[in-house]
Order: C-alpha cells, then sequence, then structure tokens
C-alpha cells in the first residue's frame, strides 16, 4: 500500500497496539501469523502498521478468546462472512459454560462437604449420635482386599474414576455377616445421592443405592497394619446397646481422608450405623451424643 493511501488511517505501531490492548506483542505475532489481523506495509522500509480496523478486530479477537475460543477457532469466526456460522459457535460455546459452571457449583459443593468430612474424622473419633444418613451409591472395588477379577466389575471401577473428585472410597459391613460373626467387608467407591443425576449414576446389578435413614453416627481411624473388621465398631455398639438401639442395615463409611506419613496407610472413616428408632433417643445431635 501507498504512504498516500495509508494516510488515510490512523496508524499504530505494534508497541504502541500491545500497549492499548495490554497484550504483548508476541501475541499481537502470533494473531497476525494465525490471520486475524492484516497490518498493512509502508513501501520501502516494509514497517507493519497497524489501524483503527485492526484495533478493533484484536478486541474482538480478545472477546471471543475470553469467551473460550482457541486462536484458531478466533480466527476461523473472524475470516468467515457467516453471522449464521459464529451465532452456532456461540451457542455451543454458551452450553459448553453452562456446563463448566454446572460442574464447578457441584465441585465447590464437594469440596465443603470433604472440609466437613475431615473436620468430622478430627473431632468425631469415639463420639456417636443420632443423624440422618446421605443417600448414597457405592460399588465394590474389593471383597476385602482382594481386587475384582471380572471385565465388567473393571469397566465399571474405570468408569467411576472418571467421576472424581465427587466419588470417595467407602467400606461395608453387611448386616447379615456381622450377625453371622463374618468379619469380611466390601470395600469400593462411593457418590452421594445429590450428585447421581448429575453424573448419570444409577442403581443397578452392580451399583448399590442405600437411601437415607437413622444412624448412629461417628468416626474410626483405620491402618493397613490392622485388618478392618466390624468389631472396630464395639464401642458403637455399646452405645447402641445402653440407648436401647439394634442393627437395622447395612454399615457404611465414608473415607474422609488417606495418607501415608509412614510405611503404613491411614485412613478415617466417616460411619453410618442404620438403627431401629422405635426406641432410644431422638435424632437430635446433641442430646444423643457420648463421648469416651
Amino acid at each position: 500500500m501507498s504512504d498516500q493511501n495509508m494516510e488515510r488511517y490512523s496508524n499504530y505501531t505494534i508497541g504502541d497496539m500491545a500497549k492499548l490492548l495490554g497484550v504483548t506483542a508476541e501475541a499481537i505475532r502470533y494473531y497476525e501469523s494465525k490471520g486475524i489481523i492484516k497490518p498493512l506495509r509502508a513501501e520501502g522500509s516494509g514497517y507493519r502498521h497497524f489501524t483503527t480496523w485492526d484495533l478493533h478486530m484484536l478486541a474482538r479477537a480478545r472477546h471471543y478468546r475470553q469467551c473460550g475460543f482457541s486462536l484458531e477457532e478466533t480466527a476461523a469466526l473472524l475470516e468467515g462472512r457467516s453471522l449464521e456460522d459464529v451465532e452456532r459457535a456461540l451457542h455451543a460455546k454458551e452450553e459448553e459454560i453452562q456446563h463448566e459452571i454446572l460442574w464447578n457449583i457441584n465441585l465447590l459443593r464437594s469440596v465443603r462437604q470433604c472440609q466437613q468430612r475431615i473436620r468430622s474424622a478430627r473431632e468425631d473419633v469415639g463420639v456417636y449420635r443420632m443423624l440422618k444418613s446421605p443417600g448414597i451409591y457405592r460399588i465394590n472395588t474389593q471383597k476385602c482386599y482382594t481386587l475384582p477379577r471380572t471385565r465388567q466389575e473393571k469397566e465399571l471401577i474405570r468408569e467411576w474414576m472418571e467421576k472424581t473428585p465427587f466419588v470417595y472410597s467407602t467400606a461395608v459391613f453387611h448386616k447379615s455377616q456381622i450377625e453371622a460373626g463374618d468379619e469380611n467387608f466390601d470395600f469400593g467407591l462411593g457418590l452421594d445421592e445429590e450428585y447421581a443425576a448429575f453424573l448419570g449414576v444409577e442403581q443397578s446389578e452392580l451399583v448399590e443405592y442405600y437411601p437415607p435413614c437413622p444412624c448412629v453416627y461417628t468416626c474410626i481411624p483405620s491402618r493397613s497394619s490392622e485388618y478392618l473388621s466390624y468389631r472396630r465398631l464395639e464401642a458403637a455398639f455399646d452405645y447402641m446397646r445402653r440407648c436401647g438401639l439394634h442393627l437395622a442395615g447395612d454399615i457404611v463409611t465414608q473415607v474422609a481422608c488417606m495418607a501415608k506419613p509412614e510405611e503404613e496407610y491411614f485412613n478415617w472413616h466417616c460411619v453410618w450405623i442404620p438403627v431401629d428408632t422405635g426406641c432410644g433417643p431422638e435424632n437430635t445431635g446433641k442430646d444423643a451424643q457420648i463421648v469416651k
């Protein structure tokens, strides 16, 4: 372009443009390499000069970039002439952002619940109180310390692993086995009911559902050098006997935290023991609380 034609525009150097937009000169060169802007070149010197058109194209580019489009997607939006294509791209981005917002809202709730379970692990060891359990979905990853062998079970474990950070480790002591004196247990992955619809989880042959129910709640620490057994809950059973409460279902735990500060593994279980509330203390929390 001739110098005379260039005088029709207000011209900016690449440094001027970078300062105006709050970006680096390297970023502007990258936009140029992608065809997002096409600066004028002076005859003779070949210096690039950016016009007000470039300024506003870069502003529009930043708009798309802040909406989450890649540089390549941004270049395609700016190079196209179809308003319908731009509208479709923005609609798809809207749905993507809505999903991210929903994900982050649930993630925030899950992080807060994780903090609450950790506080409980710190404060509720040896404390027993009546609480209503959350609804819990769970799958087994092992019987005692033996991993599953079927292909279907392994595929389900991989599927649930993709649902982190909403899943947690969980143990189950079955009522029938406790009554028979069988110390075996199931271990696996759990998910609170409030996230089930969001994550597409439903009860099935391999997915157990434990509905909310009145429970004696407590917390017990565990370690890899000690066999995990319902007998770790003898103090809780003593509390139940004193209160006239009877075991009414499978005992489910939520692992609040895991660590390996030494040569063995440690974890802390938040424990939900279903009880028959026909007699005994009401579900009032502190009134039914005993501390060792």
